[in-house]
């Protein structure tokens, strides 16, 4: 018995959505990614979802960087991480921010990211945390 070729279709479409979520995830992320020690991999991910986040404000929406563990080391529990010595570039000036980072069950997204923005970090003070222009 040959199978309609819609049902045919429709069969090949649903194996390949049966592929799972790890697999999909590696799939987008680089090898280098993959290959970095767990604890950085996870530090990366809140970066690059914390600079999605803060870009949407109109103030900083031509931020250009963040770095969650710039001034201190962030708290690691679990599948969360946090910290209040987040810093971010926008238009050549540094800001401290707090933030709160859940990564997604596999840790290789995140999930959430919240953020409160502090004050500038003086220019002065970038080298102490090794900020650049």
């Amino acid at each position: 018995m040959t199978r309609p070729p819609f049902l045919f279709t429709l069969a090949l479409v649903a194996s390949l959505l049966s592929t799972t979520a790890l697999e999909a995830a590696t799939s987008r992320l680089s090898p280098g990614f993959m290959k970095m020690e767990p604890r950085t991999r996870s530090l990366q991910i809140c970066n690059n979802k914390g600079s999605r986040e803060i870009a949407k404000e109109k103030e900083f929406s031509r931020l250009d960087r963040v770095v969650v563990d710039a001034m201190s080391n962030p708290a690691i529990e679990s599948n969360v991480i946090s910290g209040d010595g987040g810093a971010f570039r926008s238009k050549g000036q540094w800001h401290q921010f707090q933030f709160k980072c859940i990564l997604a069950q596999d840790r290789l997204s995140a999930t959430s990211f919240t953020y409160r923005i502090g004050d500038i970090i003086p220019e002065d003070q970038w080298e102490r945390y090794g900020l650049w222009r």
